[in-house]
């Protein structure tokens, strides 16, 4: 015969065992708000932390001034009507068989913008994974699982950035090199 036959068992009620789960499951719903609230504030502000301290470049500085055609392009029987030499006095460039009048203004404006978005991208991309490590760190599961999932939506952000000037290449070594920090950390730390 088996010694445990002999302890009695409790009967746990339905009204125990329902106010068990709900309150555990109040509190889980309670710690995935949190993470998700810490994940989007710490997101938010890092991005308007480096806007702040290294703002975007703003179009109309570079571009907004421009007045374009002062004689019409076009004629009455909608044909191109303006030559090279008209563009150029009027301020333009000529390109392709076009007068374009934005052309050496939007090259400053390009230039700037992409070693903003350069910034954006590294600035983002460490804030990130120091967040995600130390969300793996952190022994609170809500904070560290905002932290973590903070830390993934900068990295997402910062890389997409940049993304379209990164060479195949360097968009494979970056990948690999994220992966690998996140698979060290989450070998040497979590353990599960």
């Amino acid at each position: 015969m088996d010694d445990n036959s002999k302890i009695p068992k409790k009967e746990i009620s339905k009204k125990e065992t329902k106010g068990i789960f709900s309150s555990m499951t109040a509190t889980k719903i309670k710690a995935i708000i949190m993470s998700v609230v810490i994940a989007i504030v710490l997101s938010a502000f890092v991005i308007y932390l480096t806007e702040s301290i290294y703002p975007s470049p703003k179009w109309d500085d570079y571009c907004g001034n421009i007045n374009g055609p002062i004689k019409p392009l076009y004629n009455e029987r909608g044909e191109y009507v303006i030559n090279e030499s008209q563009c150029i006095s009027e301020g333009g460039s000529w390109r392709n068989g076009n007068c374009d009048y934005y052309y050496e203004c939007q090259q400053a404006f390009n230039k700037i913008d992409e070693k903003h978005k350069l910034v954006v991208f590294v600035v983002s991309a460490i804030s990130g994974l120091i967040a995600v490590a130390l969300g793996i760190i952190l022994a609170l599961p809500s904070v560290s699982s905002g932290l973590m999932l903070g830390g993934t939506f900068l990295m997402i952000y910062g890389t997409s950035q940049y993304w379209a000037k990164l060479s195949n290449w360097l968009r494979a070594v970056l990948l690999g090199v994220i992966l690998l920090i996140l698979i060290w950390l989450a070998y040497k730390k979590l353990k599960i």
